[in-house]
């Protein structure tokens, strides 16, 4: 069986420590308050979750969406382009290596990995590339083998998107996948909906989806793991 896992809030936590440098910098470069930088890097990424239902917004455009939403909260034209997006998507970039995620241990107790054969990492990437987030694995998890990789800037498409699953069932051949996941629309629904089994990650808990001809079954694995 082949085990295809969501790197964010799954497999790995976005760093305290970056969220905060990050916000640091975007506060001094633009000079615009904190709490608007804030709520802009969330409605941002929450306008790309809902858009990547059935569309793909690239990294390119959700920094270039950021910087036209704070010039218009804080009544900026010109800001968008007193800026260079690249510079900012580097500093970044350089912020998330510098403050990696904290990868999730508790769930690797949790898995069975005796029943997989092959493994590979499936995320919507928001503003951080999927080469990054390959790098910071591969530099990372040293003696855990991934066969391979599926991100949505890459793929140009997202979960629960259809051809995102597609990509990765082709690349198993005629092996059967299990997706696991914490999204129950973009991991759980998107998976079934392809015909895919499931595994949800929710609370320190493992559900698990099967498909049962209409939508699925489910029943608990592990729960109340102790830290």
């Amino acid at each position: 069986m082949h085990l295809s896992i969501d790197f964010w809030r799954t497999v790995a936590f976005s760093n305290p420590e970056y969220s905060e440098r990050r916000l640091d910098f975007l506060e001094s470069e633009l000079n615009v308050s904190r709490d608007t930088v804030n709520d802009s890097l969330k409605e941002v990424g929450k306008f790309a979750d809902n858009y990547n239902v059935a569309g793909h917004l690239s990294i390119p455009d959700m920094y270039s969406m950021l910087l036209e939403l704070i010039s218009q909260k804080v009544k900026d034209k010109k800001l968008t382009s007193k800026h260079d997006r690249i510079f900012f998507r580097k500093t970044i970039d350089d912020l998330f290596l510098k403050y990696p995620p904290i990868l999730n241990t508790k769930l690797f107790r949790m898995i069975d990995w005796n029943k997989y054969n092959t493994i590979n990492l499936s995320s919507n990437t928001g503003y951080i590339s999927g080469e990054l987030i390959k790098f910071f694995l591969e530099n990372t998890l040293t003696d855990f083998k991934i066969n391979f990789y599926a991100f949505s800037d890459e793929l140009e498409c997202s979960k629960p998107q259809p051809k995102f699953f597609n990509h990765v069932r082709a690349q198993c051949k005629d092996v059967k996948v299990m997706h696991l996941g914490d999204d129950l629309f973009a991991d759980i629904y998107g998976a079934n909906s392809c015909g895919i089994d499931a595994l949800y990650y929710n609370n320190n808990s493992l559900i698990e989806y099967t498909l049962n001809g209409q939508y699925s079954n489910f029943h608990c694995l592990h729960n109340n793991v102790k830290k």
